[in-house]
């Protein structure tokens, strides 16, 4: 089952291992593969600045989204994001036929 994220116009959905940003004044959204996602924060007054968008190197996130969040939004998106962190680290069983 998908879970959800919504902030301001933006709702983030993570549905298996691809998060999905739409927003509501764009007909298109933006999908990301968890092996290609890349996550920047930093702190920002009493709340936090985050960058979703493709990962680029170690510590370089590349197009995406720019969202502020104060401490309780921060708090609702750790727990959400975990799921994709999750399922990018989640190794998948081997197909029996290709297995020895």
């Amino acid at each position: 089952m998908a879970a959800e994220f919504q902030l301001d116009d933006y709702i983030l959905v993570q549905d298996g291992r691809t998060l999905e940003i739409f927003h509501r004044g764009l007909s298109e959204s933006s999908r990301y593969h968890v092996a290609f996602l890349g996550v920047d924060v930093q702190p920002h007054g009493d709340g936090f600045k985050v960058r979703l968008g493709a990962r680029q190197g170690d510590d370089q996130v590349v197009g995406g989204v720019r969202l502020k969040m104060d401490r309780a939004e921060f708090a609702r998106f750790r727990d959400f994001i975990a799921l994709a962190v999750a399922a990018r680290d989640r190794v998948s069983p081997p197909n029996e036929s290709t297995s020895p």
